[in-house]
């Protein structure tokens, strides 16, 4: 897309707005235009994430990809049955039919992306928000204080603030508000509940958690707070809210008696039949998968039920001994390639992002295997990071031993690519060896290297 066309992009985006703000058509829509700039992305396009209950259970494989052009600028027009929650990088959008917003989208830190046109006041309101992943007012550590009456203070006046900022918000929705409420409180919930573990790492302490002197007063003092918070939060429709289904195990301890919990289980029976499938699909279990088929069908609740059968279906075409799913990549130096270019050699992936600490303890494990088995197969090292420049800086003045690539959790949906370190081997055949080896020095992956 050069500039003459996102300037008429532009132009026609602002025509849009003028006639919803004089309310032309805005009773006989339901789409949602978004235009703007994802920075510092160069072509590859990025993925909006609906991030309600029901697109967790299917590991959120009813995402949508936004194509961009090579100066991150893009155009789209989506859908809409019902306002809802989206990602896009590390923001977190709330996108209703109708709204016509102007964004410039930083995918690392929300607070500083830019919106503009119908919809944008709430979208600036959440970019203050915490980020879901970290869901914390603590923010993974980074805000926590020595003392714990301290910690506890510093939580509750967040919690102050972020009603005071919900209070103001105008354009807003009295049940966009009356979720938010409810996200502030749930972030309090996971603030607390997460305290210790914070405090034990970002400090470095090897101590367990009931012996630090700093925190001796936790269960006296927090617990309460907790427990104050978490009762009768019990509302089905907050589900909706990622962060409370984070504290899911919370509410349940707490409201035992509540007959308002009845929905909550029962999407909790789904989530854990949905995380059973990821281990069936792991060991290849095709016993296991076919009882959970049997467990699910026996819940009530047809979107539910629909969701964890739609990603049942998907793993089970994809075990031991099945086609390979063929996705691309580009390499490190910017060529456009994919899996199956290296059919009739084994392969085995890994994939990982610049951010996963773990993955990265990992990657010198992979690259030592690559060298030893070196002329056994093709080893390939595929970055998920959202952001490439952040992958190529990565790789800068570093060895490469292996086939370094870039692609996305949505190429790769098909693997059902949850969680990251994740190591998939291809046999020579194309075929599916294994989905998810435990690490890259694993047993099964040396005797299959060694049996080559």
């Amino acid at each position: 897309m050069n500039k003459k066309v996102f300037s008429l992009l532009q132009f026609l985006f602002f025509i849009v707005q003028f006639f919803l703000c004089n309310n032309s058509f805005a009773n006989i829509s339901n789409h949602a235009i978004l235009v703007g700039v994802i920075k510092g992305n160069k072509g590859e396009g990025i993925t909006l994430y609906r991030n309600d209950e029901t697109s967790e259970l299917m590991n959120y494989s009813n995402s949508q990809y936004i194509p961009t052009d090579s100066t991150g600028h893009f155009y789209i027009n989506i859908i809409l049955d019902k306002a809802d929650y989206y990602d896009i990088g590390s923001n977190t959008l709330f996108i209703s039919p109708n709204d016509s917003i102007n964004m410039v989208i930083d995918i690392e830190d929300p607070s500083i992306s830019k919106f503009s046109g119908i919809g944008a006041d709430i979208q600036k309101y959440l970019s203050g928000n915490p980020y879901y992943k970290s869901a914390s007012y603590l923010e993974g550590g980074k805000n926590i204080r020595r003392k714990l009456e301290e910690n506890l203070e510093f939580i509750l006046s967040q919690e102050q603030k972020r009603n005071v900022e919900l209070g103001i918000l105008t354009n807003a929705s009295k049940s966009f508000k009356y979720m938010e409420t409810a996200r502030i409180k749930a972030d309090v919930i996971i603030s607390l509940v997460h305290l210790r573990s914070y405090y034990k790492r970002m400090f470095g302490i090897k101590q367990g958690l009931d012996s630090i002197p700093e925190l001796k007063n936790y269960h006296s003092k927090a617990i309460p707070i907790i427990e104050e918070y978490a009762y009768n939060f019990t509302d089905k429709k907050y589900l909706a809210l990622i962060n409370y289904r984070y504290i899911l195990s919370t509410i349940i301890k707490f409201n035992t008696e509540n007959s308002k919990l009845k929905p909550i289980i029962q999407w909790s029976k789904f989530s854990q039949l949905s995380s059973e499938i990821d281990e069936a699909m792991k060991t290849n279990d095709v016993v296991l998968l076919n009882k959970l088929k049997k467990d699910i069908i026996a819940l009530p609740n047809e979107d539910y039920r629909n969701a964890v059968l739609n990603k049942l279906s998907t793993v089970s075409n994809l075990i031991k001994g099945m086609k390979a799913v063929d996705f691309d990549f580009e390499d490190s130096d910017g060529n456009k390639r994919k899996l199956s270019d290296y059919k009739g050699k084994s392969i085995f992936i890994d994939l990982w992002a610049t951010w996963c600490e773990p993955c990265l303890e990992q990657k010198p494990d992979f690259e030592k295997l690559s060298k030893k088995y070196k002329d056994k197969g093709i080893f390939l090292s595929i970055s998920l990071d959202s952001d490439k420049k952040r992958w190529l800086t990565f790789l800068k003045n570093k060895e490469i031993s292996v086939i370094e690539g870039w692609s996305s959790f949505k190429s790769l949906s098909m693997y059902n690519v949850v969680s990251i370190p994740r190591y998939i081997i291809i046999d020579e055949d194309f075929n599916v060896f294994i989905l998810d080896a435990p690490n890259s020095s694993s047993k099964i992956i040396e005797d299959y290297f060694s049996a080559l």
